[in-house]
């Protein structure tokens, strides 16, 4: 197999030729307009893999260096997923949404949508944001007993908002723990936002 044949393998799988059923409403125009828009991301597509390995010399292999490219995009979406399931069981107020309504739009059990996400990506979700779900209690801050290294709670007000480019610089006084069970850190300036959360007995 010549490398032409190779790439151009490689970029029929990656970018298929679009169909029109005969109960399909596309009209061939853009029938016609949807193939040409194939064959500029098949070019382009054939174009980068050419300008890689002739960059990397002979050692680089267009296939697996695809599926490696494909492997970093399905990466990228279940860290969404997991964002989004967060989302989702964490801050939509006032009802959340159901772990089985999750799991069965994810293509998971409502226990797999449960362990899908963590503490962390209910903080990422608020450092993205700006939002804080529903908090529930309020203790003194113990950051080795509460958090471990690595949280964005193990060093600074994750309760205040911002995000990793703007965080709360006040120390940390008090351990916040949401409706989710995850836990926040909380200086004293933030304390009422955790007040105002609180739900209403």
């Amino acid at each position: 197999m010549s490398s032409r044949d190779l790439l151009n393998d490689l970029a029929a799988i990656r970018h298929p030729m679009p169909t029109a059923p005969d109960r399909d409403q596309t009209s061939p125009e853009a029938l016609e307009a949807a193939i040409a828009d194939v064959h500029e991301a098949r070019a382009a597509f054939v174009a980068n893999l050419e300008a890689a390995w002739d960059g990397n010399g002979p050692g680089f292999d267009p296939l697996l260096a695809t599926i490696e490219e494909m492997d970093a995009v399905k990466a990228h979406a279940d860290a969404q997923i997991r964002l989004l399931l967060a989302y989702g069981r964490a801050y939509v107020t006032p009802r959340p949404y159901t772990l089985e309504a999750l799991g069965q739009a994810a293509g998971l059990s409502p226990s797999g949508a449960s362990r899908a996400f963590g503490a962390d990506e209910v903080v990422e979700v608020g450092d993205r944001t700006g939002l804080r779900p529903p908090a529930s209690t309020v203790t003194d801050y113990d950051r080795d007993a509460h958090f471990h290294p690595g949280q964005a709670s193990y060093t600074r007000c994750t309760w205040g908002g911002g995000d990793k480019t703007n965080p709360c610089t006040d120390d940390p006084k008090y351990t916040v723990t949401d409706k989710s069970g995850t836990l926040w850190a909380c200086c004293d300036n933030h304390l009422p936002r955790y007040l105002a959360s609180r739900p209403q007995s």
